[in-house]
């Protein structure tokens, strides 16, 4: 079983992810590049950043095994303790944007008149996305979410990391995709109740890489999903859902440490 890496500057890999991914920011902007899949900015190729960060820093830590060591992470599927966490990991996000469909529907809020949804080109999505989301997570889970959670508390560090992780985004989501204020808002209100989810997902599941990886894959796949081609995909009506879901993963853990404890 892969050992979990012990980062000993999770703040240093986070400002150095955020100061490395300012000229992808600028190079979208100045230089756009029309095409991209999913209607993506070029700065899409800063998610680079994360793993390259962190494989730098444990190297400078800790040294090349080590570095190695973070990187076979990516076969730790034997530390996922049940399916459960698998199916969690999978399913909670569709589940909130199935969720988020209903109430826009119920409230009036648009949506388009002929609904497609590509289901048949979701394994592919899976993999596609699950690939990308390798050199995030490499960084955001498994070089800073350990020593964070062992400091601030899980909860703690979901906010942490999330709140940065948003910030990390913003640029992409308002000067390169051109969303409004609001949806920007929303959309980094939903992120950092995505990180908490994860956080909580990844510390109870057995701290297994690849949990944190399947959840961020399925991020971009329901967005992708969600009708049509994620053209009416809403941030501030799956914010609060995530949010609730977040509290009610947080409820059932403290529930569940206090059954032990009795």
């Amino acid at each position: 079983m892969t050992e979990v890496a012990v980062a000993s500057h999770p703040i240093r890999f986070l400002a150095w992810t955020l100061v490395l991914s300012i000229p992808f920011h600028v190079w979208s902007v100045l230089w756009p590049v029309e095409g991209l899949p999913f209607r993506l900015p070029i700065s899409v190729v800063m998610i680079i950043i994360p793993a390259a960060v962190a494989t730098i820093l444990t190297f400078q830590e800790a040294g090349a095994r080590r570095a190695v060591a973070l990187w076979l992470r990516l076969a730790d599927v034997r530390r996922i303790r049940g399916a459960g966490w698998l199916a969690l990991a999978l399913l909670t996000m569709p589940l909130a944007s199935l969720l988020a469909y209903g109430l826009m529907g119920v409230s009036g809020l648009p949506l388009p008149k002929t609904i497609h949804v590509a289901l048949a080109h979701a394994p592919a999505l899976v993999a596609v996305f699950f690939v990308g989301a390798i050199f995030e997570e490499i960084g955001w889970t498994g070089y800073a979410t350990d020593p964070l959670q062992r400091r601030y508390g899980v909860i703690g560090a979901g906010l942490i990391i999330g709140g940065l992780w948003a910030l990390w985004h913003v640029p992409a989501w308002w000067l390169g995709q051109g969303h409004a204020i609001p949806w920007v808002v929303g959309q980094s209100l939903a992120t950092i109740a995505m990180r908490v989810i994860m956080g909580q997902i990844y510390a109870a599941g057995g701290r297994s890489l690849c949990l944190a990886i399947l959840f961020h894959a399925m991020i971009n796949v329901s967005w992708v999903l969600f009708p049509n081609d994620g053209s009416h995909y809403d941030p501030r009506v799956i914010a609060p859902i995530l949010a609730a879901m977040a509290a009610a993963l947080a409820l059932a853990g403290a529930a569940g440490r206090a059954r032990q404890r009795s």
